[in-house]
């Protein structure tokens, strides 16, 4: 396994507000000269490996928001397809109610925000400086795309968060978005439109897949293959179905389904050959009980794990095919024989067995983070090309999925609608766990629907939001507000 390194004296620097010092600055600026930092290509590869440790480190100084792998939860317990068991002990009651991001100063509604934001803040660095610095031009093209990769890809999540969803039928999306900061600054920013933060998304992806090719020693970075995958994530949010149809089939091209046995490993495992990007975890950037596996495992040795087991929506888990592989990531009447708990850990029906840690119980939160698999690619490729009509491509990619997952399976031979609805359930099963429900709801401006399953009502509290309702906005952290004139709110 890779360790991705951080020389203190240079991560100090990295840590850059994107808007505001007294908001977005967690460490200090001076603590070393920008120009020593980014004098040579070495040194600027040090520089990303620092923004990729800040996608993993804890925010606002809570065990339970440790960075992206802490959104991807989260995002899913904002839908109706995952959720804690009960109420004994979890860390995302508040998202999962939908009380968090609706408040301006919660800790779930401010740490993306801080999250995105610093990672912006810490691409921007090295984008104004990596042109001029000692090294080969290829160093200097790898470390920018990757730095314009990840720029992209956070502007990615925080618009839609806190911006209205993308609707291609209204061009130009005049919506307020969030702040567009491109260049390292501390001076606030006013919002920018919807449609300006994706054009810009667009251009920083087109110039990194210039610049970036697939070659790379570490699935930690981000690569043209990477690119594609964001390139495709980005084309589907904007119902551009021709580009995220042919950007997937790219991304996915050098990559494997895994097999049914791999898909039994517990989804722990960078090396993984489905798998494209993530956080290889190491023993020396260990969260402990303030990482991924610490809360969506089933057998880590936590409280959070032992009395608070996550589910699956019953009304979907009871679709899956029992020759489908994926049946056995969940559980539907565990007992002692065909579950894995930790000691003393709970059995619940309907429970997760999909992430999964080496022994049992797992005394270690060592588990590998998948930011990105070739399934989402090929479920991307036939949603898109279901939806441009052309039913063939479509059962054909879904069909390339889904028989490895379950060998009784038959190609499609739906159409339109109910052949989009089709690629829309495995993309829920696929997924679980991955962070995209709550983002799949709001792009395709679907309602939230708990209603008639196993979600347990003292957890969930809110059981349906209308489409289209302010709800789907996360709010503007009121620290910003305090701090940057030139921004407004959402709708309260």
């Amino acid at each position: 396994m890779k360790k991705i390194g951080m020389t203190i004296a240079v991560a100090a620097s990295l840590f850059v507000a994107s808007c505001n010092p007294d908001y977005l600055e967690t460490l200090p600026t001076g603590s070393v000269d920008a120009n020593a930092a980014y004098a040579t290509t070495k040194n600027a590869a040090a520089a990303v490996n620092g923004i990729y440790r800040a996608m993993i480190v804890r925010y606002l100084d809570s065990q339970a928001h440790f960075g992206h792998p802490a959104m991807m939860i989260i995002l899913d317990v904002m839908g109706e397809d995952l959720m804690p068991a009960n109420t004994s002990n979890t860390g995302h009651f508040a998202e999962a109610r939908w009380q968090a991001h609706r408040s301006e100063t919660s800790t779930g509604g401010q740490m993306p925000y801080q999250l995105y934001y610093r990672l912006i803040g810490n691409a921007n660095l090295i984008i104004a400086n990596i042109d001029n610095a000692t090294g080969t031009q290829a160093e200097r093209n790898q470390v920018k795309g990757e730095a314009l990769g990840i720029r992209a890809f956070s502007y990615f999540n925080l618009v839609q968060l806190y911006g209205k969803r993308y609707n291609a039928a209204a061009k130009p999306n005049s919506q307020l978005g969030v702040p567009l900061i491109l260049t390292p600054t501390t001076t606030g920013q006013p919002r920018a439109t919807v449609e300006d933060i994706y054009t810009q998304i667009n251009q920083d992806l087109t110039q990194a897949a210039t610049l970036l090719t697939s070659t790379r020693s570490y699935k930690s970075h981000v690569n043209l293959d990477v690119v594609r995958g964001f390139q495709a994530r980005v084309a589907l949010v904007q119902q551009n179905w021709t580009d995220a149809a042919k950007y997937a089939a790219q991304a996915r091209a050098s990559y494997s389904p895994m097999t049914t046995a791999q898909y039994q490993d517990g989804f722990s495992d960078i090396t993984n050959p489905e798998w494209m990007w993530g956080f290889d975890h190491v023993e020396d950037q260990t969260e402990y009980f303030g990482a991924y596996h610490s809360y969506i495992s089933c057998n880590f040795n936590s409280t959070n794990i032992r009395v608070t087991p996550k589910v699956i929506n019953s009304k979907l888990y009871d679709q899956i095919p029992t020759t489908d592989i994926r049946s056995k990531m969940w559980v539907k009447a565990p007992t002692s024989a065909n579950s894995v708990v930790p000691t003393g850990g709970v059995r619940v029906a309907y429970m997760n067995q999909k992430f999964r840690l080496p022994g049992t119980p797992s005394t270690s939160t060592m588990g590998d983070v998948p930011y990105m698999r070739a399934a989402e690619m090929y479920l991307i490729e036939a949603e898109a090309q279901a939806r441009l009509g052309n039913s063939a491509a479509a059962a054909t990619a879904l069909y390339d999925l889904v028989s490895k997952r379950d060998a009784a399976y038959a190609k499609s031979t739906k159409t339109g609608q109910a052949l989009v609805d089709e690629i829309l359930f495995h993309r829920r099963v696929e997924l679980w766990g991955e962070g995209f429900r709550f983002t799949d709801l709001k792009r395709m401006n679907l309602p939230l629907n708990r209603n008639g399953a196993n979600i347990n009502t003292a957890v969930a509290v809110l059981f349906d939001v209308a489409a289209g309702d302010n709800q789907w906005e996360f709010l503007i952290p009121r620290r910003e507000i305090n701090a940057n004139a030139a921004i407004v709110q959402n709708p309260l």
